[in-house]
């Protein structure tokens, strides 16, 4: 299953599932019409788990200056790492409500930037995600078994039964 994100596409080849969750058209199937929650890019389910990809492509060649600009002050200042906690929990509890969460979860990032700048952001938002690096002996379920930030690279190498490329411009959506 083929999903796309503006000209980046990532093969789940063998999802049992696959949907572009931060989906925003009424007349779509997966809109789900609460747009003041946070939702990730995409909710992928297979067999023994169920992922969620949040995408953020500041490497992309038509990328603005300001834009760029912005997205690495927010990496720097940690606002975007809290975004990026936001989206997890906020999809996470939109699918829990829906019962649909019967697996355990993995938040993956696809960002693409420097492989050196990954690894701490990952920490950041993991950092950020409940329960916080705290052990509380009560809960039976972690809500993410583990959250990873990826470039197309380290993405491909990591997870090449799910190759991610970079669309042509007339290929690729709007």
């Amino acid at each position: 299953m083929r999903l796309r994100e503006r000209d980046l596409e990532i093969d789940f080849t063998d999802a049992m599932d696959a949907i572009v969750f931060d989906q925003m058209k009424p007349e779509r199937p997966n809109y789900h019409g609460l747009a003041e929650m946070h939702r990730v890019d995409f909710v992928v389910e297979f067999e023994q788990a169920i992922v969620f990809v949040e995408i953020k492509d500041p490497g992309n060649p038509k990328a603005q200056a300001k834009g760029l600009e912005k997205f690495r002050t927010e990496l720097n200042d940690g606002s975007l790492s809290s975004t990026f906690a936001a989206k997890f929990l906020d999809s996470f509890l939109y699918r829990w409500a829906e019962a649909r969460l019967d697996k355990p979860v993995h938040y993956l990032n696809l960002v693409t930037l420097e492989a050196e700048l990954l690894p701490n952001f990952s920490d950041e938002i993991e950092r950020k995600l409940p329960p916080m690096g705290k052990a509380v002996p009560r809960w039976k379920r972690q809500l993410a078994v583990n959250c990873q930030v990826f470039n197309i690279e380290t993405w491909n190498e990591n997870f090449p039964k799910w190759p991610v490329i970079r669309l042509p411009a007339v290929e690729a959506r709007p």
